[in-house]
C-alpha cells in the first residue's frame, strides 16, 4: 500500500516524545489514546499529520477526525486556550511534577482568564493561573520546550496585552 498523509487530531494524542532522530520521520513520536503510536509533524493550521501506510492506523484516524481546538491567543508556535475537560488528565499528572514556575505582573486591565493552558506547537506544556494582576506560569512538560521559549511567550503575552490595552 502507498503511504498517505493524514491528520492526527490533538485529542487522539495521549503523550508526546521528542523524535529520537533529529531529522527523522517526524517532529515527534506520539502515543495515541488507543495504544497505537506514530510519528507526527506539526502543522501551522492546527493539529498534526502523519505519513503512513499502516491500514489499521489509517482506518482509526479516518474514523476519529475532529475539529481542531480553539485558542484565544496564538503567535507563531505559541498558543493559549481555556482549560477544558480534556485537560484534567494532564493537570492530574502534573500534580506530581515540579514545574518551571515564573511569576509576572500584568497590566491592571488585562483580559486574560483566571486560568488557561499554554501550548507549544499545539502541545499542552503548562498552565497559567492569575490572581489579581499577578500571573503564575507553570511549565510541566520541560523536555518539550526550552527556557528561552518560555521567556519569549511571556514577552509576547505582555506585548499583546499592551497592544489591546491601548485600543
Amino acid at each position: 500500500m502507498k503511504s498517505i498523509e493524514i491528520n492526527v487530531p490533538r485529542n487522539l494524542i495521549q503523550k508526546f516524545y521528542r523524535h529520537p532522530e533529529p531529522y527523522g520521520d517526524g517532529d515527534y513520536v506520539v502515543d495515541l489514546i488507543n495504544g497505537m503510536y506514530t510519528d507526527v509533524f506539526y502543522r501551522e493550521e492546527g493539529d498534526f499529520i502523519t505519513i503512513t501506510n499502516d491500514k489499521e492506523l489509517i482506518s482509526y484516524l479516518k474514523k476519529n477526525q475532529m475539529k481542531p481546538r480553539e485558542y484565544f491567543f496564538r503567535n507563531g508556535v505559541f498558543s493559549l486556550r481555556h482549560v477544558a475537560d480534556c485537560d484534567n488528565e494532564h493537570i492530574d499528572e502534573w500534580k506530581h511534577i515540579s514545574p518551571i514556575s515564573v511569576q509576572i505582573d500584568l497590566p491592571e486591565n488585562h483580559n486574560l482568564p483566571s486560568q488557561f493552558m499554554f501550548c507549544f506547537y499545539w502541545i499542552e506544556v503548562g498552565k497559567a493561573m492569575i490572581e489579581g494582576n499577578r500571573m503564575t506560569f507553570d511549565v510541566y512538560e520541560k523536555e518539550l520546550i526550552h527556557n528561552i521559549d518560555i521567556g519569549v511567550v511571556l514577552d509576547l503575552i505582555l506585548e499583546h496585552l499592551k497592544k489591546t490595552d491601548s485600543h
